[in-house]
Order: structure tokens, then sequence, then C-alpha cells
């Protein structure tokens, strides 16, 4: 995984840790919203990355066959939907 990928992979990996404890507490929307700002700052500075990735000559450039794209992309998606559902269980 390149360097830059790494570092949001690290960032993704922390999230998850605090998601899964505030799960185990009786948390606010609040605690969920400041995770989800985190992940937003996150998810811009990969798609900041996946673009700069691509090589602007070859058209048929897949960034997420470059190494460790596609495994960002699914964490960030998974973190994204995590907290997604952890707003939601508090509604019912």
């Amino acid at each position: 995984m390149r360097k830059d990928l790494g570092h949001i992979h690290q960032k993704l990996m922390s999230i998850e840790k605090e998601s899964d404890q505030i799960a185990q507490t009786k948390y606010t929307e609040d605690d969920v919203r400041k995770l989800q700002d985190k992940l937003a700052s996150i998810d811009a500075e990969y798609n900041e990355g996946i673009i700069d990735d691509r090589d602007k000559n070859n058209w048929q450039d897949d960034p997420y066959e470059h190494d460790g794209q596609a495994q960002v992309a699914d964490e960030l998606s998974k973190a994204h939907n995590k907290l997604h559902m952890m707003l939601t269980s508090m509604e019912k």
C-alpha cells in the first residue's frame, strides 16, 4: 500500500476503533456526528489522492486497481455505513 494510502488506512482504523468503543456505551447523536466529521475529512483527503493517482494519459486507468485503493475505498464505505447504522438505531 502506498504511504499516503497507509496514512488514510490508519485514520480509518482509528475511527473504526472509536466507533466500536462508542457503540458499547449509551452514545448520543453528537458522538456519532463527531466521528462523521472526522470521516468526511478523511474522505476528502482520499478523494484528492485518488484523482492525483490516475494516469492522465491513459483513459482506461482504473485507480481501484492501484495498490491499496480498493481496500481504502471499501474501508471508507464500511465506516460510513457503520456510522449511519448507529444513527439509525438511535431513532428506534
